[in-house]
């Protein structure tokens, strides 16, 4: 069997169909974990040489927003819940302001905020979360001005040291370190 490591050019769309393991750019396929590469019925997989969870459509996750834009956030996903290991491989997670709430969410800052703690349900490829179901959203949040770990008051967030009042989309787990 060939060894292959992430990022080594395994086939193309034309010669294979992408199978677990790998990733398509372009028309090109590639080894998205290292480990060995296994074709079988024209279908061009990577078998992992650790188990590494690997996060399908469904899975709950675990992840840090990392950067909040117009109508989206990225969220660095670290965890799959069900898992006693986390992900050795850093994934970046997709939030839609479409997938945030069953409500209108006019701004996405008032959803997340950057290095908000949440969790998330994978709802589609390349990992397009949403957080519309009660228990999924904003597990801890920082004071956008002070950095204090915020305090549930309702419906909104307290800063504790500045007093700062802000809105999230909180998780009903919000605050209990678990998840």
């Amino acid at each position: 069997m060939k060894i292959v490591m992430p990022g080594d050019r395994v086939g193309s769309t034309e010669e294979y169909i992408k199978g677990r393991g790998v990733y398509e750019e372009n028309g090109e396929l590639f080894a998205a974990v290292a480990g060995y590469l296994v074709i079988k019925d024209r279908v061009a997989s990577v078998e992992s040489f650790s188990n590494i969870p690997e996060v399908m459509k469904g899975d709950v996750v675990l992840g840090r927003v990392v950067d909040v834009r117009n109508t989206m956030a990225l969220v660095e996903v670290v965890s799959k819940k069900g898992e006693e290991r986390t992900l050795t491989t850093r994934s970046l997670g997709l939030l839609h302001i479409s997938n945030v709430d069953e409500k209108y969410v006019k701004d996405i800052s008032e959803a997340v905020g950057y290095l908000d703690i949440v969790k998330a349900r994978v709802i589609g490829d390349n990992l397009r979360l949403s957080t519309k179901e009660e228990d999924m959203g904003v597990l801890k949040a920082l004071c956008s001005t002070c950095r204090s770990e915020m305090i549930r008051e309702g419906d909104m967030l307290k800063c504790p040291d500045c007093g700062r009042v802000e809105k999230r989309k909180i998780s009903s787990d919000y605050g209990k370190g678990e998840w």
